[in-house]
């Protein structure tokens, strides 16, 4: 009775749900699932595809999170002394002042994440956070040599670290690079992102903070990177590495015997 008054008052057509066959009957979570779907299509609501998002463990065809491609959320506006963040959908506007001396060297946005890299630091923010989030450099720190963008993950190479920014709840992460340790490819997907040397392999996933390694043996040499969606590989002569969002976790598969 609820959900059709709510309803009528929105403009929508009623959806009167079937009575039980019986007074002692119960309906299961599928028969709940594709009412709930009629329901979200009459008030148009749709629902995101199973293949880019997470799913309740008792619906399995209901998604928790769409991780889809979107359009860009956000704007840069760069004037004398601060950075402007304009949300595409609220007109909110997110700023930043910059210090006496301070250059921007580079901006870009991509879906939910808009970056800023300054010879001082690395700003970024996304829709709904109040402010930029930052990692200064340290001295005598290179600029970043490498800047990929996602469109939930960003990922960033200097000569001494390698960034990770996850785009969903906008937060920095990092992982210091060892003595003539150098990321010698990266790659960027809609929700991922990665950077391997020589050994190891670093990647960022949305929905969730922080950087996830994966150690490579001694003279495992990477053959390949690819990112793609929610999904990167990275293959050796010995295995395949597979990284996914959002879980942020990587497994490995024997190629030895293949």
């Amino acid at each position: 009775m609820l959900l059709t008054r709510a309803m009528t008052r929105a403009g929508t057509t009623p959806i009167r749900l079937p009575a039980s066959r019986s007074s002692g009957h119960r309906r299961g979570p599928r028969t709940f699932a594709v009412v709930l779907a009629a329901v979200l299509a009459a008030s148009g609501i749709g629902i995101p595809t199973a293949a880019h998002a997470r799913h309740f463990g008792f619906f399995p065809q209901v998604p928790l999170l769409d991780f889809g491609p979107i359009e860009d959320q956000l704007e840069i506006l760069v004037r004398d002394r601060e950075i402007l963040a304009v949300d595409a959908w609220t007109h909110a506007i997110t700023s930043v002042d910059l210090f006496r001396g301070e250059s921007v060297l580079w901006t870009g946005v991509r879906g939910r994440v808009a970056l800023a890299i300054t010879d001082r630091r690395a700003l970024a923010t996304v829709p709904g956070l109040s402010s930029w989030a930052e990692r200064a450099f340290e001295l005598r720190e290179s600029s970043p040599e490498r800047i990929l963008l996602g469109d939930r993950v960003a990922l960033l190479v200097t000569d001494r670290r390698v960034f990770g920014f996850e785009g969903v709840s906008g937060s920095w992460s990092e992982a210091g690079l060892g003595p003539r340790e150098e990321v010698l490819l990266a790659d960027a997907g809609t929700n991922v992102a990665v950077a391997v040397t020589r050994t190891r392999v670093l990647g960022v996933a949305a929905a969730r903070g922080g950087l996830f390694q994966a150690d490579l043996g001694i003279r495992e040499e990477v053959q390949s990177l690819h990112a793609h969606g929610s999904l990167a590989t990275v293959t050796t002569r010995l295995r395949l590495l597979t990284f996914r969002a959002p879980d942020g976790i990587w497994q490995s598969t024997d190629l030895s015997f293949r």
